[in-house]
């Protein structure tokens, strides 16, 4: 039996308790043997949630009982993945029409429904759990942004809205959906946001923190697997139509990645700090390159990529 079949139809409640790496290996079974897009659309209406039913009162009694700096902590752990929510949201748009084939364009409209419900679940967390609410939720959304890295800004923000207007300007034009893909499923989805659910989720786990929010955002990452292998499918697909394609989607993971890789990691400063307290401050980023090597490899390319210090030696 596969490992997706006990999480294809599990309960918020379930979710909660469920190791996300149980969730991520639906990625690799996928990259095993990708599916077709009408099954990613089966997946997706087999694995529906509800952001609205969620009970986030036992979260909130835990934040009440934070310190300031450990409420810091998970503001500064949290805001770039609401924000980034929130922008994917809103440039997928471009991306649907643009998609060459139908099948593509009918998987990619259950992607937006995911990336609304995604910013909605976010939406009421920091608003019922950690108290940010500015009314209109486009106020609360730059408020927020000040949490977030100046290379989670330019990937998240500049770079997806970038791409985004490119594709909407010059749909027929495949060689800006192809970056596009390569920078929204590839580097977004199965980089960067990949390694952050999982040091989040694991660590909310191991310390039974946030029990309702664990529960959302691991259906959050079960979404997300879906996208991720639709991504690595159409860039394979591409390339395979067009050998053209290949350096299209280089020059994409050559800008991107190094980017993506900084934003994860600690800055300088901090770095000893954490050395000191016997953790590995680069994990995530070499998470992030180990998963993003394996996505490159299954679109059929074979690429150096930015190098991350060893695990050290406790």
């Amino acid at each position: 039996m596969s490992i997706e079949m006990p999480l294809e139809n599990a309960s918020l409640a379930q979710l909660q308790q469920t190791p996300i790496d149980n969730v991520i290996d639906i990625i690799d079974q996928g990259l095993v043997h990708l599916p077709s897009y009408r099954e990613l659309f089966y997946r997706w209406e087999r694995q529906q949630w509800r952001a609205e039913e969620i009970n986030f009162s036992a979260d909130r009694a835990q934040w009440e009982q934070m310190g300031a700096e450990e409420r810091q902590d998970r503001l500064y752990g949290l805001s770039a993945f609401f924000k980034g929510e929130a922008c994917v949201t809103d440039t997928l748009g471009p991306y649907i029409s643009a998609m060459p084939d139908e099948e593509m364009r009918i998987f990619l409209t259950t992607q937006l429904a995911d990336e609304a419900r995604h910013t909605v679940f976010f939406a009421r967390f920091f608003k019922e759990v950690l108290g940010i609410d500015k009314t209109r939720l486009e106020d609360t959304l730059t408020e927020i942004q000040q949490y977030m890295n100046k290379q989670l800004q330019y990937i998240l923000i500049d770079s997806l809205s970038d791409v985004a207007e490119r594709i909407r300007q010059e749909p027929t034009n495949l060689a800006h959906l192809v970056e596009g893909v390569t920078l929204y499923h590839v580097i977004v989805e199965g980089t960067m946001a990949l390694a952050g659910q999982r040091a989040i989720l694991e660590f909310y786990r191991q310390n039974n923190l946030f029990p309702a929010f664990r529960g959302g955002f691991t259906a959050v990452a079960r979404d997300e697997s879906r996208h991720v292998v639709f991504g690595v499918k159409f860039l394979r697909e591409m390339i395979q139509r067009d050998a053209v394609h290949a350096r299209i989607v280089k020059a994409a993971i050559d800008k991107y990645a190094p980017v993506a890789l900084a934003a994860l990691t600690p800055e300088d400063e901090y770095i000893p700090n954490i050395l000191a307290m016997q953790v590995d401050p680069w994990v995530s980023p070499r998470y992030a390159l180990d998963s993003l090597r394996k996505k490159i490899k299954v679109i059929g390319l074979s690429l150096e990529l930015p190098v991350v210090p060893s695990p050290p030696v406790f």
